[in-house]
């Protein structure tokens, strides 16, 4: 009898709880719906004047259906619906006010975001964006992902410490020197490499392997042999999770936008209903993998920089950035964390940028074999068979072919297509075009490159473009970025990639299948390789390299 009336009692307590638990998560759910609806029409409001993107939109899901259509084609899409338009606006949920896309194309406003206004527009935050939250993961709070400005907790200043440490290593006289010298080493090495293997190759992935073995040596003193074949899972790491982040992140957006109104415990990137996705889903488990190996990985490099005796004598940038976290007094953890990052973001920058330009560029010379002829012509001129490529022999008034190929590469092909920063608080743009707190500024450099009133018949690869050179403004050409944050890796990036290219144009000749050129496309990632698949399953750049 008095199990019965506990049973009773704790059953009553039970759906009362249960009851309440429902009030509460609705008013959760509408609080959640109304505050962001408020702020999204606040910012439509704020953006009223601003034409919309030609594309289709409804009131509650925006374009979200239009994007994931066209999610294969992004580059393409952003210039079809925005051409005409100096800025024009987008919106994926009606409820999320970070769901306010606006795309930039006009070069005053990209320079006032970059630059004129750099410290009202930063990165997104990763507590509340899946997109950098999962990035942040991967990659954590380096140079690459770190905040400035008014909108970093820290007030920018772990991305200027990171920003003045690095530019340690990028003068004018390590290019002379010692960059010269490990790129040289490595174009030996990819001459030999290309001439063992025969009929038609992987050419993106040889130079993925030249510029991971270039940058472990130049930014790291680690002699690799991916070149040669070596086995080392920090590369076929590092582009796994790379594609699986991008393929959770796009294909779960209806997902995650449902979650951002889920209740408590469910709702939010932390909540329930997130880790239950995760566990199941087969693209983020393989993200994680992935960056576990990276992270093994990395931690192995440091610790063998750390045991090294001569570290304080070292000058590439993992050991400057030792010395710095020993000197400032950094504990054990908190430096790994730091480097482990500093590593990671160093490998994008310096590996995955160069060797996508390089790809792109020995497309272009497959495909047109009149443009390779007059850049072979110039080489064999200038950089006979038998001499090394200098500083020097390699400038834009020694070699103007090659350098105006590298900036049509650029142009049409830019290493990262798309980026973007966040607005801070409410701004205005110098055509007086208002800008609403937490709307994404993004701008393309894709579509800068392809803009036909400054690059006549824009999709031809015309390289008197830039003879004689003229340096573009680079808010009209931001392949580097532009104001405090322009790469700081920019004039190596050029002169890696003029190495390789003459050094591989000084011993052969290169050539495409049509059926094959005309499968190649664009990787949809942050850097944009080669990708021969629509489905983006294959990633290969099959061109024959002919000894001369």
């Amino acid at each position: 009898q008095v199990s019965d009336i506990l049973q009773a009692t704790m059953g009553a307590i039970f759906r009362d709880c249960a009851r309440f638990y429902v009030k509460a998560a609705l008013c959760h759910v509408l609080y959640k719906l109304v505050h962001g609806l408020l702020r999204h029409a606040r910012m439509w409001w704020v953006l009223r004047d601003m034409p919309h993107a030609d594309c289709p939109r409804s009131a509650i899901l925006g374009s979200l259906s239009a994007l994931g259509a066209n999610i294969h084609r992004l580059n393409h899409w952003r210039d079809d619906i925005s051409k005409g338009k100096k800025i024009c606006k987008m919106s994926l949920v009606a409820w999320d006010p970070g769901a306010v896309f606006l795309t930039v194309r006009d070069p005053a406003a990209i320079k006032h975001v970059l630059k004129d206004n750099f410290a009202g527009y930063t990165k997104n935050s990763p507590r509340y964006d899946i997109f950098w939250h999962c990035l942040h993961y991967w990659l954590g709070n380096g140079i690459f992902t770190s905040q400035h400005g008014v909108g970093a907790e820290d007030g920018g200043t772990r991305w200027a410490y990171q920003r003045k440490l690095t530019s340690n290593i990028f003068t004018r006289e390590k290019m002379r020197t010692t960059m010269t010298q490990v790129f040289v080493q490595k174009g030996y090495r990819f001459r030999e490499v290309l001439t063992q293997k025969s009929g038609v190759v992987d050419l993106q992935k040889l130079f993925f392997c030249y510029t991971m073995d270039s940058i472990m040596k130049l930014f790291f003193l680690e002699d690799c042999d991916t070149l040669g074949g070596q086995e080392w899972a920090y590369g076929s790491a590092f582009d796994e999770a790379h594609r699986s982040m991008f393929k959770y992140v796009f294909e779960g957006l209806p997902f995650f936008a449902l979650c951002d109104i889920m209740p408590f415990p469910f709702g939010g990137l932390h909540g329930l209903a997130m880790q239950a996705y995760n566990r199941v889903n087969p693209q983020y488990r393989q993200f994680v993998k992935q960056v576990a190996v990276l992270d093994e990985e990395s931690q192995k490099v440091i610790d063998k920089c750390r045991r090294d005796l001569n570290l304080a004598n070292r000058t590439d940038v993992l050991a400057l950035y030792l010395n710095a976290v020993a000197a400032d007094g950094m504990n054990e953890r908190e430096a790994n964390k730091f480097l482990r990052d500093a590593v990671l973001n160093l490998v994008i920058a310096g590996r995955d940028t160069t060797a996508c330009t390089l790809s792109w560029m020995f497309f272009i010379l497959a495909t047109n074999p009149d443009i390779q002829e007059r850049v072979r012509a110039e080489v064999d001129l200038i950089l006979p068979r038998g001499a090394d490529p200098t500083l020097e022999m390699l400038s834009e008034s020694s070699m103007p072919c090659l350098h105006a190929l590298l900036y049509e590469t650029l142009r049409l092909y830019p290493p990262v297509p798309f980026d973007g920063k966040t607005a801070m608080a409410d701004d205005v743009l110098p055509d007086g075009t208002r800008i609403p707190k937490g709307a994404a500024m993004e701008y393309f450099a894709w579509i800068s490159g392809r803009d036909s009133e400054r690059y006549p018949d824009p999709e031809k690869v015309v390289l008197e473009r830039w003879i004689p050179f003229r340096s573009p403004p680079p808010h009209e050409f931001p392949v580097f970025q532009a104001g405090p944050r322009i790469c700081l890796g920019m004039d190596m990036a050029i002169f890696e990639s003029k190495v390789a290219a003459a050094m591989l144009l000084q011993d052969f000749t290169f050539s495409m299948a049509a059926e094959e050129a005309a499968k190649v496309t664009y990787a949809f990632m942050i850097t944009m390789s080669v990708c021969n698949s629509p489905q983006q399953d294959s990633h290969n750049l099959w061109i024959a390299a002919k000894p001369r």
